[in-house]
This record gives structure tokens, sequence and C-alpha cells, in this order.
């Protein structure tokens, strides 16, 4: 799994930044539920979920298929970069194993 984190520059809240973009302004990102925190472009099968920790956006990227990884990366990341670029201080990317599925119990 892939983990995204964008760091806002001081005083920016990157999250509200990207939750108004995404709702107004995105022609291929859309918000696949209610609450605003799955991400999903119309391209791909897989989805990012978005996070906040205090204005700091932490995106978990989900891939439906191998090849979504490195294209729902690339294309947040080159998103967030055209649309806030004097708004953010810094992109981490971040390779994480994936948890552990837990077996089904019958």
């Amino acid at each position: 799994m892939m983990l995204i984190q964008v760091v806002p520059k001081a005083g920016r809240n990157a999250y509200r930044l990207l939750r108004a973009k995404v709702l107004h302004d995105a022609a291929t990102w859309y918000w696949s539920d209610k609450k605003k925190t799955r991400l999903r472009h119309l391209q791909s099968d897989g989805h990012i979920d978005v996070g906040n920790a205090d204005g700091v956006v932490v995106a978990r990227v989900f891939p439906k298929a191998p090849r979504d990884l490195f294209y729902l990366g690339e294309k947040f990341i080159g998103r967030v970069v055209a649309w806030f670029e004097d708004e953010i201080a810094a992109i981490n990317v971040q390779f994480v194993d994936d948890p552990p599925t837990r077996k089904r119990r019958r």
C-alpha cells in the first residue's frame, strides 16, 4: 500500500483545500461516499482513502489491480501539485505493508 502525506505551508489547511477542489472544480476526480473520505478517479477501479491530521492530508492508495497503485499515486500527486503549488510545503510518499487479512469464521 502507498501512503501519501501532503503537508501545507504554515497557516494553510491542505485537507480543506482538497475537499473543496474535488467537490467544485475537479473534472476526473470525485468523492464516492457521503463523508467525502473516499476519492476515486474516472479511469481507475481503485480508490484513495483521504484523512486529516491537523490540516495535513493523509491519503492511503487502495488499488484494485496492480497497475492502479502507480496510476492512482501518479495522478493524485500530479493533481495536488498542479492545484496547490503555492499552498504546499512537502509531499511525502511511503510504501507500507498491507494489513494482514483476517480469516472468516464459519
